[in-house]
C-alpha cells in the first residue's frame, strides 16, 4: 500500500529500474582520463561532442558534494586553484554544496573563492540543502545571489550564445520536473544532484532534448575495492551509477556522475578519488 501511494503522490520517490536499465555505461570509473594534478582533488577530462557549433571549444568545470562546514578550506583552496588553471567558460555544482544548518555563515567565503574562477557559476539543491525544510527556496536563491551564484531549482538560464542550463530540483523532499523546452541550436545541460533525479526526468519523458546531464551524490561509493569497485552507494540503483559516463539507449543524451569533492557519511575515502571534472566541447 505505501508503495502504491507513494507512485501517485510522490512519483520521484519510487526506483524505475526498467529506465535504469536503458543507461549503458560508456566509460566507467577506472576509465576516465585522468590529468596531471598534485593534491587530493584529481582533475577528470571528458571531451564531449558539442551539440551546436558555437559550443565547441568551450570548457566547462562540474563538482559536486563539497559538504562544506568550514574547515575544509584548504580542499576550496586546492579546488580553485586547479580550476583557475582551467579557465573554464563555465562552472557547475550539483549540489550539497553545504553540510549542517549551523555551519551556513561560513559557505559565503567558498562561495566567493569558486566564484572568482569563472564569469558564470550555477549551482543546484541538493538533499543537504533540501534537507533544511526551514529554509525556503527565496532563502536560497538570495543566499548563493549574495556570493555571484545562481542558484536553479526547476529553472533555467541561458550561457552567451551557445549553452542552456536547467537546473532541477532533487529527489529529496522536492520535486523535480522540466518545466521549459530546451531551445535549438544551443548545448542543452541538464544539472542535477543525483544520477536518481535523471532516471526518473527519463521515466517522464523530459530528457529527450537534452544532449548532457551531470550530477553526482554518490560520492563514488567511497569505498572501492580492487576489481571489485564500489560495495555500496546511495542510489535506488546501488552501484550502477557511482561513476563515469553512460548513454541513453536511443537517445544522443550523455549522462557524467562524479564521484564528488568531499565525504558525506564517514569521513575518509578508500580507493576513490575525489574528482572536479572538466567538460570539452568538440
Amino acid at each position: 500500500m505505501t508503495e502504491l501511494i507513494n507512485s501517485i503522490y510522490f512519483p520521484a520517490s519510487v526506483p524505475r529500474y526498467r529506465h535504469a536499465a536503458l543507461w549503458r555505461c560508456l566509460e566507467t570509473y577506472d576509465d576516465a582520463e585522468l590529468l596531471p594534478a598534485h593534491g587530493r582533488i584529481k582533475i577528470v577530462r571528458y571531451r564531449i561532442k558539442a551539440a551546436a557549433d558555437r559550443a565547441r571549444g568551450k570548457k566547462i568545470i562540474f563538482f559536486s558534494d563539497l559538504h562544506y562546514s568550514g574547515k575544509e578550506k584548504e580542499l576550496v583552496l586546492e579546488l580553485a586553484g586547479k580550476i583557475k588553471q582551467l579557465s573554464p567558460d563555465l562552472i557547475l555544482c550539483g549540489g550539497d554544496f553545504t553540510a549542517n544548518a549551523a555551519e551556513l555563515k561560513e559557505l559565503p567565503e567558498c562561495l566567493e573563492i569558486l566564484a572568482g574562477c569563472s564569469p558564470l557559476c550555477i549551482t543546484v539543491p541538493g538533499n543537504w540543502e533540501r534537507g533544511k525544510e526551514w529554509l525556503d527556496q527565496k532563502f536560497w536563491h538570495s543566499f548563493f545571489a549574495g556570493s555571484r551564484w545562481h542558484y536553479l531549482c526547476n529553472e533555467s538560464m541561458p550561457v552567451e550564445d551557445w549553452g542552456w542550463v536547467y537546473g532541477s530540483d532533487d529527489n529529496s523532499r522536492g520535486n523535480p520536473d522540466v518545466l521549459e523546452l530546451p531551445p535549438e541550436k544551443r548545448q542543452n545541460i541538464l544539472l542535477v544532484h543525483r544520477p536518481d533525479t535523471v532516471v526518473y526526468l527519463d521515466w517522464e519523458r523530459k530528457i529527450n532534448d537534452f544532449h548532457l546531464a551531470v550530477c553526482g551524490h554518490t560520492h563514488g561509493g567511497q569505498i572501492r575495492l580492487p576489481f571489485i569497485g564500489a560495495l555500496t552507494a546511495p542510489s535506488f540503483y546501488r552501484t550502477r551509477f557511482t561513476g563515469g559516463v553512460f548513454a541513453r539507449n536511443d537517445s544522443d543524451c550523455r549522462m557524467i556522475v562524479s564521484t564528488g569533492v568531499h565525504h558525506a557519511s564517514f569521513p575518509w575515502r578508500f580507493n576513490c578519488r575525489r574528482e572536479v571534472i572538466l567538460l570539452e566541447f568538440q
